[in-house]
């Protein structure tokens, strides 16, 4: 593989944990408010986190919009950076994104816990599964066969 793809490759994972980060944060501030994110437990709550900005018709696809694809985004932003940072180390980053795919198993399964901020959703494991299963799709598929 020639050194100028693998840093297309990279800066292209680079890219792609940012824009998901970003749009997972979006889903967040335009669209529901701040009150059960786990962060907002420890720091104060800005005062515009009070009101949605952007008001949903009420349907399944705006409640997984709203509710699911945050989620499932910040948890393809992880995969992503691993992939990133861990490029040359495959065995590294195959662990480190084992570790994460367990993180988030784990972060949504703590939600059954009264100690824990938030609601247990199943949708939430779906769609974190749907983001990793199309993120290896790309990884093995389309990136790395095309580049090798």
């Amino acid at each position: 593989m020639k050194l100028e793809n693998i840093e297309i490759i990279r800066r292209f994972y680079a890219l792609a944990s940012f824009v998901s980060l970003i749009i997972g944060i979006g889903i967040y501030l335009f669209f529901r408010n701040f009150n059960n994110m786990i962060l907002f437990q420890f720091i104060p709550r800005p005062e515009f986190s009070e009101t949605v900005l952007i008001q949903l018709k009420p349907s399944i696809f705006s409640y997984i919009f709203k509710y699911n694809f945050p989620y499932m985004f910040w948890f393809l932003s992880g995969i992503f950076l691993m992939r990133c940072i861990w490029f040359y180390k495959t065995k590294e980053q195959k662990i480190y994104v084992l570790c994460l795919y367990g993180l988030g198993f784990i972060y949504v399964f703590c939600k059954l816990s009264k100690y824990f901020p938030g609601t247990f959703d199943w949708l939430d494991l779906l769609f974190m599964g749907i983001g990793a299963f199309v993120e290896g799709l790309l990884y093995k598929k389309l990136l790395i066969r095309r580049f090798v």
